[in-house]
C-alpha cells in the first residue's frame, strides 16, 4: 500500500525530539520566565473588571439621581450617593454635581470618582470614572 503524506498516512513521526534529552530543565525556565507575565495578566483581568463594575454603579446613581432631581429638586446628589451605598470600595472617592436648569428642559447629575488599584509588580494605579445623566424636569 502506499502511504500519502496528503491523508496523514505518511511515516511515523518520532515521540519525542532529539533535544528534549539534552535539556531537562527546560520545561522549568520556560515556567518561571511565564508565570509573572500570566499573574500580572490575572491581576490586570481582574481589576478591570471591577472597573468596569463600578462604572456601572455610578452610572446607575447617576441616572437615578438625575431621574430624582427631575420630580424634587436639590435631591439629586443626595439619591445618587444613597444608591452607590456600601459600593464606595467598588468605585472610590465620588464627586457628585447638579445642573439645574428646572423649569426648563432637562437637569443633569455628573459623578466623578477617582479609585485607586494595586496590581503585583506594576504597584498602585488610580482610575477615574465619571459618569452622567440627565431627565426632563417634573417638577416646577
Amino acid at each position: 500500500m502506499i502511504r500519502s503524506p496528503w491523508l496523514g498516512l505518511g511515516p511515523p513521526r518520532p515521540s519525542h525530539r532529539e533535544s528534549d534529552a539534552d535539556d531537562p530543565g527546560l520545561a522549568a525556565v520556560e515556567f518561571a520566565l511565564i508565570v509573572p507575565l500570566i499573574v500580572v495578566l490575572l491581576f490586570a483581568v481582574i481589576t478591570a473588571g471591577t472597573a468596569a463594575a463600578g462604572q456601572l454603579s455610578l452610572q446607575a446613581a447617576a441616572r437615578d439621581g438625575a431621574r430624582a432631581e427631575a420630580v424634587v429638586p436639590n435631591s439629586g446628589c443626595a439619591t445618587a450617593i444613597n444608591r452607590l451605598g456600601d459600593s464606595s470600595a467598588v468605585v472610590g472617592d465620588v464627586v457628585c454635581t447638579t445642573a439645574v436648569s428646572c423649569p426648563g428642559e432637562r437637569n443633569s447629575v455628573e459623578i466623578r470618582a477617582n479609585r485607586v488599584v494595586s496590581i503585583p509588580l506594576l504597584g498602585d494605579r488610580t482610575i477615574a470614572l465619571s459618569a452622567s445623566a440627565s431627565y426632563e424636569c417634573v417638577a416646577g
